[in-house]
């Protein structure tokens, strides 16, 4: 493969999509080294990294810090509508989660807290950070804002279990309303270093508000996604 074409790594990043594609690089393999592809595909390494770049934006292949490029594992179907927990949907799936819970304080809501869920600038509220996994890779890194006033003794729970199942069970919470948004992002530290991508690199935010039967905005949560890691999906009867 000549380098002297100016779309040479189109043909490095085809030739090597096909082969994922095809199953023959298998998930979680790790990619030969760059010196062995520049050699293989006739390229120098600036043009190899530019088709790499390409392929890891695509979803296809990432990278290890020190360890070089690995193919993606499959990805995680979600379905933001559903109120459905992540540690359910990923095992009906067949993956393995894990959850780490890196921090929980409270803290007062502030202005723009106050403006999303609806409080008083001098509410306090309970922030919950946590770090998901599926099949020991991180995926996620989510931000959980509870209203203070709806959940006493919330610092006692075991918050590394199932938020809608504690939600139900412990605070009786069954009538439940969501308003979701997602759009692209670009995930920096501490997201990045925790969920183990370079800093800016793009991701996926799910921003879900929480209203009870009164209407009440009782949680707010911000999910961080590498981009990745899932394939969003939504479900619909449509009468014609």
């Amino acid at each position: 493969m000549s380098d002297n074409n100016s779309f040479a790594y189109a043909a490095v990043r085809e030739a090597i999509s096909e082969q994922i594609q095809h199953g023959k690089l298998a998930e979680n393999q790790p990619l030969a080294a760059e010196r062995d592809l520049c050699e293989q595909f006739q390229v120098s390494r600036s043009t190899l990294r530019q088709a790499l770049s390409q392929l890891e934006n695509m979803g296809l292949i990432y990278r290890k810090n020190r360890s070089g490029w690995y193919v993606c594992p499959r990805k995680l179907r979600y379905e933001p509508t559903r109120h459905v927990s992540f540690l359910d949907y990923a095992v009906a799936q067949g993956f393995t989660p894990t959850t780490r819970l890196l921090s929980v304080q409270k803290i007062k809501a502030g202005a723009k807290l106050s403006q999303l869920m609806e409080l008083d600038g001098r509410s306090t509220v309970t922030a919950l950070t946590r770090l998901r996994a599926v099949d020991g890779r991180p995926v996620l890194m989510e931000q959980i804002y509870f209203n203070q006033r709806h959940f006493p003794g919330l610092e006692k729970q075991d918050l590394s279990l199932s938020i809608n199942a504690m939600l139900k069970n412990h605070y009786h919470h069954h009538a439940l309303s969501t308003q979701i948004s997602i759009e692209s992002c670009c995930l920096f530290t501490p997201a990045a270093a925790h969920l183990g991508v370079n800093d800016g690199a793009l991701g996926l935010k799910v921003q879900r508000t929480l209203r009870n039967a009164e209407g009440e905005i009782i949680e707010f949560d911000e999910e961080l996604w590498r981009h990745d890691a899932l394939v969003v999906e939504n479900h619909a009867h449509i009468q014609m």
